[in-house]
């Protein structure tokens, strides 16, 4: 065998090794359990019955997660999740024929139980996921118009001769969670880039008026 053939397969067998050493680290990188963060931008507003002429509001969402792997295709993972949530819209002022305009500003702590489905070759793996999730409530601004402008926090009684629209906002909201992904596996860490669906199931308002929050978000996601 020449000494140039002897350098092509010394070439090829390092090439080789190579990629081998970055498959099975990528590989032992996701077998057990991990954390991971992730940041992106939601948009969001309300929909139901009373939601109409709604305005959307925009901000980011950000966050932090476990990964439990199941198997090569399916794993569990809680999130834990700072979102706003709310947006303006037209409703009916109670005890009248009037209609008044709401500004809801929420911020939210979100806890999301997902369960993934990711295709189980490759670098770059397209991934599938939806849950329950549960949040709780750790900001609240009311703006409220109808020909007076109130502005509050959630809880504090308004001194006011106008009608109130809503007579409470929910501390709890539960609601579900849909999307999809596409990771990139490298030999430490896992990359991924996210679209992902949020709708409530419970009005964020009380005393009859339907009100549920609805977001869409896009999140970059890094997981350790």
């Amino acid at each position: 065998m020449s000494a140039q053939n002897r350098r092509r397969i010394g070439c090829r067998a390092a090439t080789l090794g190579v990629a081998l050493s970055l498959a099975a680290g990528s590989a032992a990188a996701q077998r057990g359990p991990a954390a991971g963060a992730e940041v992106g931008y939601s948009r969001a507003d309300l929909i139901g019955a009373n939601a109409d002429i709604v305005e959307s509001k925009r901000g980011a969402i950000t966050g932090v997660y476990l990964h439990f792997p199941v198997s090569p295709v399916v794993a569990i993972r809680p999130e834990l999740l700072f979102s706003l949530r709310g947006g303006r819209t037209v409703v009916g002022i109670k005890g009248t024929d009037d209609l008044g305009v709401i500004d809801l500003e929420l911020a939210y702590l979100e806890l999301p139980l997902l369960a993934r489905l990711v295709w189980p070759r490759g670098q770059v793996r397209p991934a599938i996921f939806g849950g329950p999730s549960a949040a709780l409530r750790i900001g609240c601004d009311l703006l409220q118009i109808t020909g007076d402008t109130l502005r509050s926090t959630c809880g504090e009684e308004q001194e006011s001769e106008v009608p109130l629209l809503v007579s409470g906002v929910r501390t709890w909201d539960l609601g579900w969670v849909a999307g999809a992904a596409l990771e990139m596996y490298l030999p430490r860490t896992t990359l991924s880039l996210q679209g992902r669906y949020t709708e409530g199931l419970l009005s964020v308002v009380e005393g009859g008026i339907d009100l549920k929050n609805r977001g869409v978000a896009v999140l970059f996601g890094l997981t350790f």
